[in-house]
């Protein structure tokens, strides 16, 4: 992992957190005209693409409304004002991604455009043309193990972990490896989000998911939904998150969020297109059988996972049995940020035999 940092800010104060992704990005950027960073609201994807402006590119944020005017009134004047643009929160005005299409096509250049979205683009309802062949993606994860503590030249490898036979011996493994001064419980505890990673008062944390989910129901679900009834859903994300690390049954979570089913299919391609939830595939040698068989969901944060189940403390999710669960999607999570970045086209799995 190469040595570049972003700087997170957080109350007043500043720390320098390394990102996997910064190298990925700039290698892209010399590749293709199109560069989208994409993730979770709050992982990091505007803090990333502003450490690229020393390069001169022109930011525009779409969280601005007059912005989002602007380029409705004239979208090619809006993109061509300079010759390298970053757009933050591309989602908000995906008719944008439309005259992306024509100016790349028309004068195509590496590093034309970089995006930012906390919706997958490729799910918008409302795009008519695709820029396939055109843009690349990187997907921004919370925080992982390997980016808090960059100065462990111990810090274990992918192929370290993918060596170990078991969980059990997976889970001391990386309590060995670490030092003491760091509980991977408070980390899972924590989640890998920024601001709330980076706070130290477990209250003031809660308040922040808190303000997390209203934030993400009134913005990312409204802007991506019809959705009539956000409470419904709220509880439709509280029951999924006791699921966390399980195998996927929909017509459970619907019956007991008192939904139809087809409504939770709906529930559920919002989350996958908010990056909120990823799913782990079953592994067969018979890619048929992957297909027909149920997934595992995994969270992309713990402390919000956590935070959605009421789960107060680690010892709260070991007297209610979610410890095991926990760990493992967060040993999930850690996988697939590597492989997502490293190795993208690389596919993860879980593995069960039957009793």
């Amino acid at each position: 992992m190469q040595n570049h940092r972003i700087l997170v800010k957080m109350q007043g104060m500043s720390k320098l957190i390394p990102r996997i992704q910064i190298s990925v990005v700039k290698k892209y950027l010399k590749k293709f005209p199109v560069v989208a960073v994409v993730g979770a609201r709050q992982t990091g994807k505007t803090t990333l693409v502003r450490d690229l402006l020393k390069e001169k590119r022109l930011f525009l944020s779409l969280d601005d409304p007059t912005n989002i005017l602007l380029a409705r009134q004239d979208p090619l004047s809006f993109l061509e004002e300079a010759r390298e643009v970053t757009i933050d929160e591309v989602q908000k005005a995906p008719f944008l991604l439309s005259a992306i299409k024509q100016i790349v096509d028309k004068k195509r250049k590496p590093g034309q455009f970089l995006i930012t979205g906390s919706a997958n683009i490729t799910m918008l309802p409302s795009i008519s043309e695709t820029l396939a062949g055109r843009i690349v993606f990187v997907e921004m994860f919370p925080f992982t193990i390997g980016e808090i503590l960059p100065e462990r030249k111990e810090t274990p490898g992918f192929m370290d972990i993918l060596k170990i036979k078991s969980a059990k011996k997976c889970w001391e493994f990386l309590q060995q490896i670490k030092p003491r001064s760091f509980s991977l419980e408070e980390f899972i505890i924590k989640g890998g989000l920024p601001p709330a990673y980076l706070e130290k008062n477990n209250q003031m944390r809660k308040v922040w998911f808190d303000g997390y989910i209203k934030t993400y129901l009134e913005r990312d679900v409204r802007d991506l939904s019809r959705i009539r009834n956000l409470y419904e859903y709220q509880k439709f994300l509280s029951l999924l998150a006791f699921r966390c690390a399980q195998i996927l049954r929909k017509s459970e979570i619907a019956r007991d969020s008192g939904i139809p089913y087809t409504t939770a299919g709906h529930f559920f391609d919002l989350l996958l297109a908010t990056y909120q939830i990823f799913f782990l595939e079953p592994y067969y040698r018979n890619i048929g059988k992957r297909l027909i068989k149920a997934p595992k969901v995994m969270w992309s944060d713990t402390g919000l996972a956590m935070y959605l189940q009421g789960l107060q403390s680690w010892r709260d999710a070991c007297r209610l049995g979610r410890d095991g669960f926990l760990v493992e999607n967060k040993i999930a999570l850690e996988i697939e940020a590597y492989l997502v970045n490293t190795f993208p086209s690389s596919n993860l799995f879980y593995w069960r035999t039957f009793s």
